[in-house]
């Protein structure tokens, strides 16, 4: 499945820790919002890892995207491969 990730974490060593977790295993769309796909039966083990490097500190916002809004995300900017409406 596909998730947005967003967040605002004031603590600059948990938010460095959090955004190269999620380059890791995603890619980033704006400075704190990331685009990650995760296979539904480790999506459990996903939401531990950010649980676990955030530590509860901050407001991290997952939006997990169904098939159906997949497929009708509009590409905004051709010249961009990641630039989508969903």
């Amino acid at each position: 499945m596909t998730c947005i990730v967003a967040y605002d974490i004031e603590d600059d060593r948990i938010r460095q820790r959090l955004a190269k977790f999620l380059q890791g295993v995603g890619f980033r769309m704006q400075k704190s919002v990331f685009i990650v796909k995760v296979e539904r039966h480790v999506f459990q083990r996903f939401l531990s890892d950010i649980q676990a490097i955030t530590n509860h500190d901050g407001k991290v916002a997952i939006f997990r995207q169904c098939t159906g809004c997949q497929n009708q995300a509009i590409q905004l900017n051709e010249a961009e491969k990641f630039w989508y409406v969903f």
